[in-house]
């Protein structure tokens, strides 16, 4: 971290919708407005930011702070008296839907086992672990990847090839890749708002975008429904024989 970030951390809400015991929010204050992507990290905190805009926004509005000095941290805390099952992997995978990462705070006891078993390092969540000692934490796994879009990433590059190959070949590629990569965001910001907002809001270029799609006209799921059948009731078995 550079040495002249101004950092306040701040408790968003303890038990929040009932998914986790705690989410902190960390607001950097950073005095360089200008967007740049250095790296993958860089490049996957802006995109977080669209994608989780109203979540981001609401806050930045609370705190009278810029969209992006802010970052959640939605965290798990188990006791020993907590049993460790298939529900963490359901809380772990929810904290990561919801913002984009997730942290699990061990007692002493699970702490120790951890230690020696390392099958619970391997899930994708920081892991910190109570000593026993002195009120010391220490930090047992790391897992530091921002998650913005993984399990609804689009794979645009093949899926051009393939529209070109299938009668938009006179399109260029890169138009072709925009309007999938706005068909993904769309998808994801309509995904994300399942889990942590219901007032939803598009991007003006997002209104403009969906507008053109309903002027199109599309046949209906029935009628699809019927072309599929029409098209297959008067197979022959031998349209299903090798030529």
């Amino acid at each position: 971290m550079s040495g002249n970030i101004d950092r306040e951390l701040k408790i968003k809400d303890e038990g929040y919708f009932r998914n986790f015991d705690l989410v902190i929010a960390i607001i950097e204050k950073r005095y360089d407005s200008a967007i740049k992507y250095h790296s993958n990290e860089t490049f996957d905190k802006y995109y977080n930011i669209l994608m989780r805009e109203n979540l981001l926004k609401q806050f930045s509005l609370n705190e009278k702070c810029r969209i992006d000095w802010i970052r959640f941290y939605p965290i798990e805390i188990k006791s020993d008296n907590d049993v460790l099952d298939e529900r963490l992997r359901n809380q772990i995978l929810n904290a990561i839907l919801t913002f984009g990462r997730s942290v699990l705070i061990l007692d002493e006891g699970h702490s120790r086992k951890t230690k020696m078993n390392r099958t619970l390092r391997l899930l994708p969540t920081t892991i910190i672990g109570y000593t026993g000692k002195d009120d010391s934490f220490e930090v047992l796994s790391v897992f530091d990847r921002l998650v913005t879009n993984g399990p609804f990433n689009i794979s645009k590059r093949g899926l051009v090839r393939l529209l070109i190959n299938n009668g938009m070949g006179d399109t260029k590629p890169e138009k072709i890749y925009r309007c999938l990569s706005q068909i993904q965001r769309i998808n994801q910001k309509l995904a994300f708002n399942e889990f942590y907002d219901e007032k939803m809001k598009f991007a003006k270029d997002e209104i403009e975008f969906i507008k053109k799609l309903i002027g199109i006209d599309t046949i209906s799921d029935r009628r699809q429904l019927e072309v599929l059948i029409e098209q297959t009731t008067n197979s022959k078995i031998t349209d299903y024989m090798p030529s």
